[in-house]
């Protein structure tokens, strides 16, 4: 089966599974999908260049992918809030990912609350999820910490020559455009540009609805993982070059808007601590003046590049 993100009914980066079982009803509904990690998939090549890695946000991609083949919806599901994720070990290239998911069924129906358990093929736990993906309904207001950013103006605090060398991602993956405010080892505030021309786009059919052309809410996470990066390393004055910044828990996020083509993306990130090579930070997710996310807690640590390329070739043993 072909894994080109041209296959989806709906913007995505890539086809982040390949295979989705029938769902099994017993005592409740379960299910089991798969995918293998592959360089030449959309977006892959950027992350990380010399050492492909599957991001962790492609596993919420994946969950949502299997509800909408699943229930054969025909408006996109998405994911609507993401109660906790932990990401156990790296996820390299050629490493068959099998997803174990239970779901429970909500009350506002055309949603479920998704249990998942992600495993390599050699046994060895990847990650475990728990969210709830499904049809969007009424969207319902986030309180945010914070006044929208700031409308960008004049010269960037942080150019995009700059973040290419600060962050270890490239097109298409490279998914944010400025810096506009840094609050050194406290806040920092980014633009991401989204545009019609952007891969997750390419070859959707014609006659589709604006639903089908929002953004995936996969990379705009991300890209806020990006600027919570950016505000670790460019705040602390330290460029880790022999390090891989790598997402290690999110706790608390809630998505009730989405990001269309023309508009710009904003991530306001609060650094919360910082100890012993792991950071806690949150904070929010804007388009103009409208809050659609707001994000609790995102746990990253910084692990040694060979510790990661070691996982690589134990799992081709």
């Amino acid at each position: 089966m072909s894994c080109a993100a041209a296959e989806m009914p709906f913007a995505a980066p890539l086809r982040a599974v390949d295979h989705v079982g029938p769902l099994e009803r017993g005592t409740g509904l379960r299910l089991r999908a798969a995918k293998r990690v592959r360089v030449e998939d959309p977006y892959m090549v950027g992350h990380f260049p010399g050492l492909t890695m599957l991001p962790a946000v492609f596993l919420l991609e994946g969950l949502r992918q299997t509800v909408a083949r699943a229930f054969d919806l025909d408006v996109p599901p998405e994911v609507l809030r993401i109660h906790s994720v932990r990401l156990l070990a790296p996820m390299l290239d050629g490493d068959d990912i099998d997803f174990a998911v239970d779901l429970r069924p909500q009350p506002e129906g055309n949603s479920w609350e998704l249990h998942a358990r992600c495993t390599r093929s050699d046994g060895t736990p990847v990650a475990a999820l728990r969210l709830v993906v499904g049809v969007p309904g009424a969207e319902r207001h986030v309180s945010a910490a914070a006044a929208p950013p700031e409308p960008t103006a004049g010269v960037p605090v942080i150019d995009h020559v700059r973040i290419r060398e600060l962050l270890p991602v490239r097109h298409p993956m490279l998914l944010v455009d400025r810096v506009d405010e840094l609050d050194p080892g406290r806040r920092i505030v980014t633009t991401k540009a989204v545009t019609g021309s952007e891969p997750c786009f390419q070859a959707l059919p014609e006659g589709l609805t604006a639903a089908h052309y929002a953004y995936p809410r996969s990379l705009a996470f991300e890209s806020f993982g990006q600027s919570a990066a950016l505000l670790w390393v460019a705040g602390s004055g330290t460029d880790v070059p022999d390090g891989v910044l790598m997402l290690a828990a999110i706790r608390g996020c809630r998505f009730v808007g989405d990001v269309q083509p023309g508009e710009s993306m904003r991530h306001v990130v609060r650094l919360e601590h910082l100890s012993a090579g792991t950071c806690f930070m949150s904070g929010s997710i804007w388009a103009g003046a409208r809050c659609i996310a707001e994000v609790d807690s995102l746990i990253a640590v910084n692990r040694p590049r060979t510790e990661v390329q070691g996982a690589a070739s134990v799992a081709a043993c």
